[in-house]
């Protein structure tokens, strides 16, 4: 009887820790699915890169991105196959109890069955209801050989139940260590991928150190464009706050201001897909070694000829040209404003009233292959980190 309550209680904390690791493996599902998209992503733009056969801080990013999502993917899987060796410890525990279950049940019956078969020889049931004193004593050995027979009949079932049980865990281990050695082979597989792109990222790494000159000129190159970027829209939004409203003006700017800055850290992306390849603020150069670089915005790489995207509606503030940075679109939220640079195919016009998605044309990709924005958030003439802005992905 102890074995069968222990029993009961190990299969008992089973199912909650199962239900507990059901959870868990659906969350590192969705997360390993995530990643996947993120890894599909950045491989295609990784593709585009690679056509050129110049090595770029493009490709690098988007390298330096792959390898993150397959790490990332890798720790996912890691982390699901240690709860599946919980779960196959816990299930191992469980088919031994029950084994044992079933050695015990059936030496209770073997047991019953040979007491019943000497009681039989000895004395019959019969003469053994008969030969009661009174018919108190044949009332109680009448229900005593019912219960036992009851009682034999309940030892089959338990016996039965045991059984059925037993095989129900025996194939739920079966599936569990099945699930398992998919997610050995995938993490095989994936630390495959991830030692060939690392061995990549040196090769690049190498070849852009042999190019620090073109790489330093790159620099100098962007520092000047994002200095032109900067006297734009201050020059904009100088010129935007000595406008007087009319009561006739056909956009509500306080109420689009409003509805701006409430929606921080839920504004959707400028672009359908890809990955921030360069942050906000000041940070050191990937290759360049005591070489710091400056981004008022943010730079998001994605795929060749990407459509860009207001992430708000408001007015088109201006469209302007600036060498590194090509076409150049500011929007004005009232208090908010929204830069969109390397554009090309615009589909807008100075002046015009957009909304949230509308289309504003298209990215311009380098001669290395590299697709990217340039985008920047600004209230009133402070910069402001677009990353806080936007969505998390």
């Amino acid at each position: 009887m102890l074995l069968r309550i222990f029993s009961l209680l190990s299969i008992f904390f089973f199912f909650f820790d199962n239900i507990k690791s059901q959870d868990s493996r659906a969350d590192l599902e969705r997360e390993r699915n995530l990643n996947i998209q993120k890894i599909n992503e950045a491989e295609n733009i990784l593709k585009e890169t690679e056509n050129s056969k110049v090595a770029s801080i493009g490709r690098l990013n988007a390298l330096n991105r792959q390898i993150n999502n397959r790490q990332n993917h890798i720790r996912s899987l890691r982390f699901d196959i240690d709860i599946q060796n919980k779960e196959i410890r816990s299930l191992s525990s469980i088919i031994s109890s029950l084994n044992n279950d079933v050695l015990v049940l059936k030496n209770e019956y073997a047991d019953m069955v040979f007491n019943s078969y000497k009681s039989r020889s000895s004395l019959t049931q019969l003469s053994y209801i008969f030969s009661s004193e009174n018919y108190n004593q044949m009332f109680r050995r009448m229900n005593y050989l019912f219960q036992y027979s009851s009682f034999r009949k309940n030892q089959i079932d338990e016996i039965k139940d045991a059984r059925s049980n037993l095989i129900i865990e025996e194939k739920n281990l079966n599936r569990v260590k099945e699930n398992k050695n998919i997610l050995l082979k995938s993490e095989l597989s994936e630390s495959r991928k991830l030692q060939n792109l690392k061995r990549s990222q040196k090769k690049i790494i190498y070849d852009l150190n042999n190019r620090q000159n073109k790489l330093r000129s790159e620099i100098q190159n962007r520092k000047e464009a994002l200095r032109k970027l900067d006297e734009l829209i201050r020059e904009i939004i100088r010129k935007e706050s000595e406008i007087t409203r009319s009561e006739d003006e056909i956009i509500d700017f306080e109420r689009i201001s409003s509805e701006f800055e409430s929606l921080i850290g839920k504004h959707k992306w400028p672009i359908s897909s890809g990955f921030i390849s360069n942050k906000f603020g000041e940070h050191p150069h990937p290759v360049i070694k005591n070489i710091r670089v400056k981004n008022d915005g943010i730079d998001i790489q994605t795929n060749k000829n990407s459509k860009v995207f207001s992430i708000y509606s408001g007015k088109v503030s201006t469209i302007a040209f600036i060498p590194g940075m090509n076409n150049v679109v500011i929007i004005n939220h009232g208090n908010y404003f929204t830069l969109y640079a390397k554009l090309k195919n615009l589909k807008i016009e100075k002046n015009q009233i957009i909304n949230t998605g509308d289309i504003i044309g298209d990215l311009v990709t380098t001669s290395d292959g590299t697709t990217e924005l340039q985008f920047q958030v600004w209230k009133n003439n402070v910069k402001l980190n677009p990353e806080n802005w936007i969505i998390k992905k």
